[in-house]
């Protein structure tokens, strides 16, 4: 309700149900200045509202925990969306340092969470470019610790002969659509450019 402006005239009568949006009041004879003057009062009240988090929308996926062998998975890139009855899902892919597709994932059920705004899964998915394509599971959570970054951790385990259980710690950065584009084209020497790119400017901070 915060979030919602009202631009109104001064001698405007607004309906009761709407005394708790935030309202802006200009006069009937309006100059260019108060025009101005107005403008900055909505700034100034969005600025204080600050910006909306949500858990919505693309991530990259970092890990924190050294990645053991049965994990080729270098970084990944998610999305949290809502489906038609309003629940979070969410989907993604993995690639390894090279660039090559390592696995696909997509939840199975999904409990959102408040406060912080975030997400708790339970996901299935598959390496496809293994042997025998084997089957994943496992469960999840992200939680919000700003508008672009996020923290978390998922479990892994497969069905493969050398079975794969782990936990792992996950840092999640917001993306950008044209990442996703990139990901999604055919260019499989831009799409190892943005994994090199996004990988080495995580080590960096890692190793600072």
């Amino acid at each position: 309700m915060r979030r919602t402006f009202i631009l109104h005239a001064s001698g405007a009568k607004l309906p009761s149900d709407l005394f708790g949006l935030t309202c802006v009041r200009y006069a009937d004879a309006t100059t260019p200045s108060e025009v101005r003057v107005i403008n900055e009062k909505l700034r100034k009240a969005i600025e204080h509202e600050g910006r909306f988090a949500s858990i919505e929308g693309l991530w990259w996926q970092f890990s924190l925990t050294e990645l053991e062998p049965g994990q080729p998975s270098a970084v990944s890139l998610l999305r949290v969306s809502r489906n038609r009855t309003g629940a979070l899902e969410l989907t993604g892919r993995s690639w390894q340092e090279d660039g090559r597709l390592s696995a696909r994932y997509w939840c199975e059920a999904s409990k959102e969470r408040h406060e912080p705004p975030g997400i708790f899964y339970y996901w299935r998915g598959e390496r496809p470019r293994d042997p025998k394509a084997p089957q994943l599971d496992g469960t999840g959570e992200i939680l919000l610790e700003s508008a672009d970054r996020a923290s978390g951790y998922f479990t892994t385990c497969s069905d493969a002969p050398a079975s794969v259980k782990a936990r792992t710690a996950g840092v999640y950065w917001r993306a950008a659509l044209e990442d996703m584009s990139i990901l999604d084209g055919g260019d499989d020497r831009q799409r190892a450019e943005l994994i090199a790119e996004r990988l080495t400017r995580w080590k960096s901070i890692t190793n600072a």
